[in-house]
């Protein structure tokens, strides 16, 4: 259980690490937020491929996560023969 608790702060400081450059460059000067704009976000928005990239991201993040928990569990169970 102890082995989930570290898995779920770790997911959310990454989550709170990766926001933090977005939230940093924003800027209220609208000659900065244009210079700041990238043109391939927005070729992939308009084209729908950012929706790919994101749930093909989001499935390998799962996919390690669910592969931790499961490897988390095997060695519980393993600890507990041992001690038994």
């Amino acid at each position: 259980m102890k082995m989930h608790k570290f898995l779920l702060t770790l997911l959310l400081l990454w989550a709170v690490g990766t926001a933090a450059p977005v939230w940093a460059q924003t800027s209220s000067s609208p000659a900065a937020s244009v210079s700041s704009q990238v043109e391939m976000a927005d070729v992939m928005r308009q084209d729908g491929k950012i929706y790919i990239v994101v749930a093909v991201l989001v499935t390998l993040l799962l996919g390690v996560l669910l592969y931790l928990i499961s490897l988390d569990r095997k060695i519980s169970r393993l600890e507990k023969e041992l001690r038994q």
